[in-house]
């Protein structure tokens, strides 16, 4: 870890090494610059901030240079910033970006140091632009025929959030995260499908059983092949842990539920499976069962997910498979008969014993071998993406 980002408790080592130029203009969303520039460096990164003379009407140098920790470039010297800069640096991202900046960049204008550094930038290193503007500028023909223009040069845009008549910056959280994705490109090409979280099955009208997992890991997984660049797309059941709001996903319910989605599954090159699905499901009764007395309840098998998936599907197929109080002998050998049974690429296997918040060991088992995989789950998940994809 850098001694710039000893004072943040880091989330991750994606922007580890690297030095990023954060150009901030003058829209009121420059308050919201120093929240950024600190999520920026808790996955490590290194960053350097240029502002146009409108923006340090709004947020001034003092804050920005304790943000980030170096000298905030706010008019173009003799040191040519916009040159020798870009040429130390891996990324230019300009957030919150004005309609008047947009439009400068578009038609080639310099006439402050961010849109000098972004002339610099094109063509050279990753550029990420995210707008903050009202929302009748964004919707402006002019506008989105510049932006669009950009994005013809390979920029990269991160939408933003268009409510109460604006469209405000987007959440730093998925600023962040577009540009991990943009420098780690590991799974770029990679169509991944992620089915988490719990189902549930009906047995009545209001009632339902379902179990207690948290959907930690497979949320994991999904955040983890974000960041690494896969195409992903992701079904959520159940789930008892935060969603970061860069993730879009499809909700199910039931088992039923989740395999009327499954035409679009196995479109997919990848699919892994740490979803906790019912084995059983009761046979539902119409309305709501009074509580005055008590009733019996009948259960049925469920259909296999992962079974009903490898019928049409030729791709690689990950299951995962928890048991507890087994030894690790044990749980290998029941990995593999799983393995067998539904003609998988592989199982991650593990003893619930061995899990904790934030924290766990698997075995990332094959029909021939197996490794040993432990950490937090976001390590943890990493490894697992980086082994089987």
């Amino acid at each position: 870890m850098s001694e710039l980002n000893k004072e943040f408790k880091m989330k991750s080592d994606y922007l580890m090494g690297k030095t990023l130029i954060l150009g901030i203009t003058g829209s009121i969303a420059a308050v919201e610059s120093v929240k950024l520039i600190h999520e920026l460096r808790r996955h490590g990164g290194n960053v350097h901030v240029v502002v146009t003379q409108s923006a340090i009407k709004i947020i001034g140098i003092q804050a920005l240079e304790y943000a980030s920790g170096n000298p905030v470039v706010s008019e173009l010297t003799g040191k040519i910033e916009h040159v020798s800069l870009i040429k130390e640096s891996d990324i230019l991202i300009i957030a919150p970006a004005t309609a008047n900046s947009i439009s400068k960049m578009a038609c080639g204008i310099d006439d402050t140091p961010v849109t000098s550094f972004f002339t610099t930038a094109l063509g050279k290193i990753p550029i990420v632009i995210v707008p903050a503007m009202h929302e009748g500028m964004y919707s402006n023909i002019i506008i989105k025929e510049n932006i669009d223009k950009l994005k013809s040069h390979g920029v990269v845009f991160v939408d933003p959030k268009e409510e109460e008549g604006k469209a405000k910056i987007q959440d730093y959280e998925v600023i962040v995260a577009s540009v991990i994705r943009v420098l780690n490109r590991e799974l770029e090409g990679k169509k991944v499908c992620i089915i988490g979280g719990s189902s549930m099955e009906y047995i009545d009208d209001v009632r339902v059983i379902t179990n207690t997992s948290s959907g930690e890991t497979s949320i994991s997984l999904a955040k983890e092949a974000y960041y690494m660049g896969a195409d992903l797309d992701l079904y959520f059941g159940i789930t008892r842990v935060q969603k970061p709001p860069f993730l879009s996903f499809k909700f199910f319910s039931t088992v039923e539920n989740l395999l009327s989605y499954r035409e679009d599954i196995i479109k997919n090159d990848i699919i892994i499976v740490p979803a906790a699905l019912s084995d059983f499901t009761p046979k539902k009764m119409k309305g709501k069962i009074s509580s005055d007395q008590g009733f019996t309840l009948e259960l049925e098998p469920t259909k296999k997910v992962l079974k009903a998936l490898r019928e049409k599907f030729k791709g690689k197929l990950i299951g995962f498979k928890a048991e507890i109080d087994i030894s690790k002998e044990e749980l290998i050998r029941r990995a593999r008969k799983r393995i067998e049974e539904y003609r998988l690429d592989a199982i991650v296997a593990n003893d619930l014993r061995e899990v904790e918040e934030g924290k766990t060991r698997v075995y990332l088992v094959t029909s021939k071998n197996y490794k040993e995989i432990r950490g937090d789950k976001d390590e943890v998940a990493r490894k697992i993406l980086r082994e089987v994809c």
